[in-house]
């Protein structure tokens, strides 16, 4: 039975715990090297560790590639290939004796900002990730994309995912007491973001326990039809005589998730400080109190990477970055002068605008690039959702995958060849 199957047939999925405390106990590594080099120093470490989840009952086991993107192997000489290759390999020798396991290839954050909060551009993002899915995922059963604090990242790594690998892809975000990411993402516009990016299940894991998560939980459900992951903390971390000690017990751990079970959440595991027993007994006590989750009501929604707007009556929508009949729109597009294109942002933003609209339709200059540059420009001063005009079919190619949420497309002519040509980039 295949992952998808699993999916279609709603049972529940258990995935493992943490990694890094169990390595650092089995196999201590030099002060400052990453637990990915395990990898390559002792497999039959990483397959033991791997079995001993399995032993527990975890139906998907994750490779030990949470930090192996190339900026942060190569200060340390490590070749990626070598070590993501080689940690598919121990999942997949450590199911050999185990029906119907999996190995999902984990994906995390390549530890760089992402513009307009850092200097890594989205598309050197989408090819770090690019990077690390055609190493891995041959032989993996799905990708796991996790712990991402910035909506724009998890876009580059669901992007570079479902565009060089026909496996199933898992993404779930971490999130604050606030109930938004570090980068300031809200639970809507994450849910909304990654459903229409076609993930195939999506949810929270690591920063808090599953207490503090579970109302965040049930604002991703309000968003999203799909299957819903858990993947909490082992509550908050206290420093007992210097090291983090969590708070929670396996026992405690496994009661928390009852309320998750009740709700129709399908897919559970844990994050620090869990170990092999916390999957064992959370998948006793789950189990045992499943709900099926209520039919999802479907919503009209558009968002930013920071904000939803649902489309439930009169939305204003400022149209004044749009060349038409504007001379001096038509010289700031020429000329490329952001300043006065964001400026005409700032004042439909003060006047009470919903959406933005952005417009480039001008012939004698690169569509693509200006609206592309726009588009980043704006999101560095706005959380607004955006309308992205343009009946140019590349032109909406390319400003759809720079754009960091769910937009409206505008000048869709009714016409079919127009439609033919447009709604399947949509």
């Amino acid at each position: 039975m295949s992952i998808k199957d699993l999916l279609a047939h709603q049972e529940l999925i258990f995935l493992d715990g943490g990694m890094g405390t169990l390595i650092a106990e089995n196999y201590p590594l030099p002060l400052g090297r990453p637990p990915e080099e395990v990898n390559l120093l002792s497999p039959e470490t990483l397959v033991m560790l791997h079995k001993h989840y399995l032993d527990a009952g975890s139906d998907i086991i994750l490779t030990n590639t949470f930090g192996a993107s190339r900026p942060k192997l190569h200060k340390y000489g490590l070749d990626i290939k070598d070590v993501i290759q080689s940690a598919v390999q121990c999942a997949r020798t450590a199911t050999e004796q185990y029906s119907n396991r999996y190995v999902g290839l984990d994906i995390g954050p390549t530890g760089q900002l992402i513009e307009p909060m850092g200097t890594l551009s989205f598309e050197e993002a989408y090819e770090l990730f690019r990077e690390q899915v055609v190493f891995g995922s041959p032989d993996a059963d799905l990708i796991y994309i996790e712990t991402m604090a910035d909506l724009y990242e998890m876009r580059a790594a669901i992007l570079a995912a479902k565009e060089n690998s026909d496996k199933p892809v898992f993404a779930t975000m971490t999130f604050d007491k606030t109930g938004r990411t570090f980068a300031g993402c809200d639970a809507a516009s994450v849910a909304t973001t990654l459903t229409a990016l076609g993930a195939d299940a999506i949810g929270l894991n690591c920063s808090l326990g599953p207490k503090e998560l579970l109302p965040i939980m049930k604002e991703v459900m309000a968003h999203t039809p799909l299957p819903l992951i858990i993947k909490p903390n082992a509550g908050l971390p206290k420093l007992i005589d210097g090291r983090n000690v969590f708070e929670l017990t396996a026992e405690q751990f496994a009661d928390e998730l009852k309320a998750y079970a009740q709700l129709g959440v399908r897919i559970f595991g844990g994050c620090c400080g869990t170990t092999p027993n916390f999957i064992r007994l959370s998948k006793q006590v789950v189990k045992d109190c499943y709900t099926p989750r209520t039919a999802y009501r479907p919503k009209s929604i558009i968002c930013s990477g920071n904000k939803a707007v649902e489309i439930t009556g009169v939305k204003v929508v400022g149209e004044r970055i749009n060349p038409t009949g504007k001379k001096k729109m038509k010289e700031a597009l020429k000329s490329n002068d952001i300043g006065y294109i964001l400026k005409q942002a700032a004042e439909q933003i003060e006047a009470g605008a919903d959406i933005l609209d952005v417009n480039v339709g001008l012939p004698d200059i690169d569509q693509i690039s200006a609206m592309n540059r726009i588009i980043k420009a704006l999101q560095a001063i706005t959380i607004l959702p955006l309308q992205i005009d343009s009946n140019e079919p590349e032109v909406l190619r390319s400003a759809l995958r720079v754009y960091n949420g769910k937009p409206i497309v505008n000048s869709v002519p009714g016409e079919q060849a127009s439609m033919d040509a447009i709604l399947p980039i949509i």
